[in-house]
């Protein structure tokens, strides 16, 4: 899927000229310049950054992951890679990196807020890309499509613990931020800008879980299912690997019957880990569909036909009906989840 969005933008506010015929009657008395942006799948590579106090070793095995998972769900894009380390000043480095790299790419980029400002790193009062992976750790992947940008991107990043890359979990931590890559690539429609300052809340959210308020829900769900069943056909894992992982996740089923609320209504920040019955979730729609209707047909198809009619189109009821459903299902002793594990 390659998908072109088309902006259109004054040429005097870019400096630009243009001579047009007043008799024709196709000219406006507005001369626009059509850029044309890729959002989607890609031919291009991603292109790498790494702090100075990132090991080679540690980028190769980063490249290799993103490559696999690749290989998995196809080339999606643009993609950045940005590894952080540990020390401080190589990260303020990778900062520096980063802004100029936006600027390059983009004139339009807004260099007083969107590079890194203040005192993140010691007053706190602040913001950089990535000040908080020193401490936080963690991987994540920010989308950047927007109409107040003129280059759209997404930076998947990963710090250097929680997991670190000598740790298994790290591979697993690679494809799930690039699924996520793949979930956001399928949606071209660009992202609003915030009107109450919350990250969380975007029109982008309402073609991924059906309201603008963001939840983890089927794009977490979907990104770890989707990483650890994928990990546990790789060559020399263990035929048992992801039962036992799902047992694991189980743990999360009791917690989660205890918030009375909905899988849709779950938030990043639960007492329990949200993710793991989520992933249990999207374990059931495929065990009664498939894998490839919830990665291909399902994700490929939200834009055309809204979150609650391709879920319904791809799962043969509603949203809420098949949590309900599921709900009745996921009470049954552990032994018998394990199932529809492969």
């Amino acid at each position: 899927m390659k998908k072109y969005l088309i902006i259109l933008l004054i040429l005097s506010m870019c400096g630009g000229t243009a001579e047009t015929d007043p008799n024709d009657e196709e000219t406006t008395m507005t001369s626009v310049l059509e850029k044309k942006i890729l959002w989607g799948a890609t031919d291009a590579k991603p292109e790498v950054y790494a702090a100075e106090d990132v090991s080679q070793a540690t980028i190769d095995l980063t490249v290799e992951w993103v490559n696999k998972a690749i290989g998995f769900w196809g080339s999606y894009g643009p993609l950045e890679i940005w590894i952080v380390g540990s020390g401080k000043e190589e990260t303020i480095t990778l900062d520096e990196k980063w802004c100029e790299i936006r600027t390059e790419k983009d004139p339009t980029w807004n260099k007083q807020w969107d590079c890194a400002n203040g005192d993140p790193y010691e007053s706190g009062d602040g913001w950089s890309p990535f000040y908080r992976y020193i401490t936080d750790g963690g991987a994540a992947v920010s989308s950047y499509i927007r109409d107040d940008i003129g280059y759209y991107f997404n930076a998947l990043i990963m710090s250097s613990k929680y997991p670190g890359p000598e740790e298994e979990d790290y591979k697993l931590v690679v494809m799930h931020e690039y699924f996520h890559v793949y979930q956001h690539a399928n949606l071209s429609v660009p992202e609003l800008p915030d009107t109450d300052g919350d990250w969380r809340t975007s029109n982008r959210n309402v073609y991924f879980n059906g309201k603008e308020s963001q939840v983890p829900f089927l794009m977490e769900g979907g990104a770890e299912y989707m990483a650890q069943y994928w990990y546990s056909k790789e060559p020399g894992v263990d035929s048992g690997y992801l039962k036992r992982v799902m047992e694991n996740k189980a743990q999360a089923i009791n917690p989660y019957f205890s918030t009375g609320k909905s899988l849709r209504e779950l938030g990043y920040d639960e007492e329990f880990n949200s993710y793991d019955i989520l992933t249990w979730f999207v374990a059931y729609l495929i065990h009664n569909t498939s894998e490839e209707t919830f990665r291909v047909d399902f994700w490929t198809q939200i834009e055309d036909l809204g979150f609650e009619e391709a879920f319904k189109s791809n799962f043969g009821k509603s949203a809420d009906d098949m949590i309900d459903e599921f709900d009745t299902w996921v009470a049954q002793p552990v032994d018998v989840l394990l199932e529809i594990i492969p």
